[in-house]
């Protein structure tokens, strides 16, 4: 992670309320660091290399604050794992039937128009579009 992006996640940080520490910046790079949509456990298992003391139980309660002040994104796919990402621009996901990986697609101006009945009295405040299918790896020969 550049080191203006540190700065910039530590003024957030602290926007937030939330108090910086090193665990919670080790955290964030984890994500930050990635293209992949990891779970809290392969986030701890790369956490704890650094800080070996850090309990799963802190990387959940980080990620779920985290995600409740909009840092980071809850992917949750076909699993009851949930899955996290650094990216909280607005985009769409493409999961795979068989492997379970999660990839990005979609630009930021890409919208889908949805319909909703009449009445119904139903905001919608975000959306996003999951494609399920077969990755290249794993789609049938």
């Amino acid at each position: 992670m550049a080191e203006n992006s540190d700065k910039d996640f530590i003024a957030i940080l602290r926007e937030h309320g939330l108090q910086v520490t090193y665990q919670r910046l080790a955290i964030y790079q984890a994500l930050f660091h990635t293209m992949d949509h990891p779970s809290a456990e392969e986030i701890y298992q790369q956490v704890r290399k650094r800080f070996p003391m850090i309990s799963l139980g802190t990387v959940y309660k980080t990620l779920e604050r985290f995600h409740e002040v909009g840092l980071i994104q809850k992917v949750s796919p076909l699993t009851e794992v949930a899955r996290y990402e650094a990216n909280v621009s607005h985009h769409h996901h493409l999961i795979c039937l068989e492997c379970q990986t999660i990839q990005d697609f979609g630009e930021a101006g890409m919208d889908v128009k949805v319909s909703l009945p009449e009445g119904n009295g139903f905001e919608v405040l975000k959306s996003q579009v999951v494609l399920q299918g077969y990755c290249a790896h794993c789609r049938p020969k």
